[in-house]
């Protein structure tokens, strides 16, 4: 808590942590991420190369 709600006496809860259900959607997330990876890796880890 900061000084100005210790000052106003106004009561500010903030939220840390996920819920279950974020923690599982990120955790999907990662794993999707990883997958990509591993595969990219797998062909060499070189993409197709882009004219500017």
């Amino acid at each position: 808590m900061g000084l100005w709600s210790t000052l106003t006496g106004s009561k500010t809860t903030t939220k840390t942590g996920r819920t279950p259900r974020e923690r599982a959607r990120r955790n999907a997330e990662i794993r999707r991420i990883d997958a990509g990876t591993t595969s990219w890796l797998r062909r060499g880890g070189i993409g197709p190369r882009k004219d500017r």
